[in-house]
């Protein structure tokens, strides 16, 4: 199954939009992006419900969306899974998880977030795809899998990236993300062009774009950069700052 472009996304939120107006009832829709978010949001405006958004943890960057009217309650029906394998013989990563299980042929809206451990992962997904799972989701790369639903949300402790502790000429896109990926400024404006970066779990091509402490990056391919601290400019005029670097394996 080829992946939606954005026409496709837009149109399958625009009439679930509808549909809500249309039975005055809260719909439940697939999970979006950032972009997708934006598009939810207006096509929720144009039909005259709201859109209320679920991404299963507090650090989703990925959600389930539910269009709903003004007066019902927004329902979310994805549901946890657990996946584990024999950490003790094998290695699996974030990347070989994500690539085995679109490999069985079903969009990538169907799914939340993964969330890869040393010794297990988590994924939230909606129920007519979390049903085949257990059954279809059987390997990672030469590592066995075990899925299994569970009955409750996982404990999921925040993820702890590395600490980076720089300077930078200012708070602009390009400078922070040149830091935080050790790459030249005309390096990171290239990856900011090419629409590989989000700030904030929104799209953004601006290489000015500037940035406040609190913001989190995610760079498609590398991983997340979080800007945590903003010091006192330095005698030489600079900022020092501070990075938490989510680099994917």
């Amino acid at each position: 199954m080829r992946p939606e472009d954005g026409s496709q996304a837009a149109l399958r939120l625009r009439q679930a939009a509808e549909r809500a107006d249309r039975l005055d009832m809260a719909v439940p829709g697939r999970f979006v992006t950032g972009a997708e978010r934006a598009m939810a949001l207006h096509a929720a405006h144009q039909a005259g419900v709201q859109a209320a958004f679920d991404g299963g943890w507090p650090d989703a960057e990925r959600w389930q969306v539910c269009f709903c009217p003004a007066w019902a309650e927004p329902a979310f029906t994805a549901v946890w899974l657990e996946i584990r394998w024999p950490a003790k013989f094998a290695r699996v990563t974030h990347s070989d998880l994500l690539g085995s299980l679109m490999a069985l042929g079903t969009d990538r809206s169907f799914y939340g977030d993964l969330i890869a451990l040393e010794d297990r992962a988590y994924l939230l997904a909606l129920p007519e795809v979390a049903a085949r799972l257990p059954g279809e989701w059987t390997q990672a790369g030469n590592a066995p899998l075990r899925v299994t639903a569970l009955a409750s949300p996982p404990d999921i402790a925040p993820p702890q990236g590395a600490m980076l502790r720089d300077t930078v000429a200012s708070l602009r896109l390009d400078c922070v993300l040149a830091s935080g990926m050790k790459t030249s400024r005309v390096r990171a404006a290239e990856i900011i062009r090419q629409g590989l970066v989000m700030v904030d779990h929104m799209p953004e091509e601006r290489a000015d774009r500037q940035l406040e402490a609190g913001t989190l990056l995610s760079v498609r391919g590398f991983g997340r950069i979080r800007l945590t601290e903003v010091g006192q400019p330095t005698r030489k005029d600079r900022l020092p700052v501070m990075l938490e670097i989510f680099q994917r394996n």
